[in-house]
């Protein structure tokens, strides 16, 4: 009976040891993220390597390897981590914003107000990602998300009769991102004093002046 005891109780034990590795193991890429982000968040991508990330995340550099491939896998899915939430909270907000002008505003103030969050990823991504390796990538893929956004907004008005049919969706899209990315750049990313709420709607006036019915 001790023995039968005794054997169920290294079983258990077995188990819990295995279900505690299982967790531990699943818990590793969130945990490394994290630490990159932080890492880049207070020294930059200069300050990113995979052996500051290692000790940052409590992990050997070679189970960094298990996970990611390389240090652009890795940055790719630090920016994957924190954007796809963003966007995705955009897509179900919207939805309950019926007209064009209102739609725009909402992108526009969560556009700048993102870059405000979080300006150095926001650097980073200006200067080094959209450059390096971008077309195909998983960020790449992710920004077409944001643009398909912005084409629903832009059909949606077209049906409503709120834009001219004639207006070229490209030369919209890249006037109003141009224009928010320019504006957060210049004002933002620079730390200088900015309503984020007038400059949106000014810059959202500015572009239905040319294209509204």
């Amino acid at each position: 009976m001790k023995n039968q005891v005794s054997k169920n109780s290294v079983v258990k034990i077995k188990h819990l040891q295995n279900s505690s590795w299982k967790r531990r193991k699943d818990a590793r890429p969130p945990e490394i993220i994290r630490a990159s982000k932080k890492i880049l968040e207070e020294k930059g991508i200069k300050g990113l390597s995979m052996m500051k990330i290692s000790k940052a995340a409590g992990v050997s550099e070679a189970t960094l390897y298990k996970y990611f491939n390389d240090k652009n896998d890795l940055l790719n899915q630090v920016y994957i981590d924190w954007a796809e939430p963003f966007i995705e909270k955009m897509e179900t907000d919207i939805r309950d914003i019926s007209d064009l002008h209102s739609s725009l505003l909402f992108i526009a103030i969560r556009y700048l107000e993102g870059m405000k969050s979080a300006p150095k990823l926001h650097i980073i991504w200006f200067k080094e990602l959209r450059w390096n390796n971008y077309i195909g990538s998983p960020i790449h893929e992710l920004n077409k998300r944001y643009s398909n956004l912005i084409k629903k907004v832009f059909d949606r008005g077209v049906n409503n009769k709120e834009i001219l049919n004639s207006t070229n969706f490209d030369i919209f899209r890249d006037q109003f991102l141009g224009g928010l990315e320019h504006i957060g750049i210049r004002k933002v990313l620079t730390n200088k004093n900015i309503n984020i709420g007038k400059v949106s709607s000014e810059l959202v006036n500015n572009l239905l002046t040319g294209i509204s019915k």
